[in-house]
């Protein structure tokens, strides 16, 4: 986590011809209205109760001057968003139309030199929620469902975390690669940019054409490979795992597990349990 602080000074935001001067941040947010939050060092996004949000967030770098750039992120949805004090000032959030307020534009400072903090972070809360992160977005961020069956879409720079519910993650690397994690439920991951862990629950993964670490977790798991030299991991539970294309590491771990390598020279360990293994 990022926890040094820039001086508290509010710069307009230049886009283009565009210049956005910050509105006093709201002091009383209507429940109904999620809200932009600095807390920790970062720039929170945090759904309200009750509410299913339909998010998305997209960036670009903005450079204002030398060794001085800025993540412009726009964070839209179907809801009101609400500014604190805070990231009205460390993060200057604004309204770019006081008519609509379910769209905000803040300026993150771009770290300098090698950092591993998040950019922003995103809690949606409950209900069945959906989160589109831009897929060209050079900002770091993670990205939290919580309960409720929700749909998390990303390109390689956010981790996700489908969290509580039936959730369908697709994309998501991060800092370290660490592309996504269902938590409980029957979740559906694919697209991580590097590994993927399923958790709890009877949950499907899918890879990439490139080389991908899926850890199917707990429950009776799915896990494709795709191409690439892949290794797979059924863990707990009755788990069919197929190795598809490349010379894949395929591994049922404890349970009654099917193991299919597919094209490539692949390696298959069935562990402990009533294992059937086929090489193609």
């Amino acid at each position: 986590m990022r926890v040094n602080k820039r001086a508290a000074t509010v710069l307009a935001l230049a886009l283009g011809a565009a210049v956005l001067t910050a509105p006093a941040a709201s002091a009383d947010p209507a429940p109904s209205a999620a809200s932009l939050v600095h807390q920790d060092g970062e720039l929170w996004y945090e759904a309200a109760p009750g509410q299913r949000n339909a998010l998305t967030v997209s960036s670009e770098i903005v450079d204002r001057a030398e060794f001085d750039s800025y993540h412009v992120i726009t964070f839209q949805d179907r809801f009101d968003i609400s500014i604190d004090t805070e990231a009205a000032t460390w993060d200057e959030c604004v309204h770019p139309s006081e008519a609509d307020h379910t769209v905000v534009r803040c300026a993150v400072e771009v770290p300098l030199g090698s950092d591993d903090s998040d950019i922003y972070d995103v809690d949606l809360g409950d209900g069945a929620d959906t989160a589109t992160i831009d897929a060209d977005s050079r900002a770091y961020a993670s990205i939290h469902g919580g309960a409720g069956a929700d749909t998390l879409t990303s390109g390689p720079r956010a981790v996700l975390f489908g969290e509580g519910g039936d959730d369908h993650l697709n994309g998501g690397g991060g800092i370290f690669g660490i592309g996504s994690w269902g938590g409980a439920g029957d979740d559906t991951l694919s697209g991580c940019s590097y590994e993927c862990f399923g958790s709890a629950g009877d949950d499907i993964l899918t890879g990439t054409s490139k080389e991908n670490v899926l850890h199917g977790g707990a429950g009776n798991d799915v896990i494709r490979g795709k191409g690439g030299d892949d290794e797979m991991f059924g863990d707990a539970g009755d788990d069919t795992l197929y190795g598809q294309a490349g010379d894949d590491t395929l591994r049922g771990n404890r349970g009654d597990d099917i193991l299919r390598g597919g094209a490539g020279t692949d390696t298959l360990v069935g562990g402990p349990g009533t294992d059937a293994v086929h090489q193609h």
